[in-house]
């Protein structure tokens, strides 16, 4: 049996970021009250709920 090699195939796309897609919060010394901390807003799906 003739074993043939096929010669695997390359595309390099490059991409540039055109904006900030993220950024994060800015750190402070200052302490937060539990009331004020940021948390996830959405609180309909409870898993712990009885």
């Amino acid at each position: 049996m003739k074993k043939t090699y096929i010669k695997p195939a390359l595309e390099l796309e490059e991409a540039q970021a055109v904006q900030m897609l993220a950024e994060s919060l800015p750190i402070s010394k200052t302490t937060v009250n539990g009331e004020n901390a940021l948390t996830k807003e959405d609180t309909t799906w409870d898993i712990w709920e009885e």
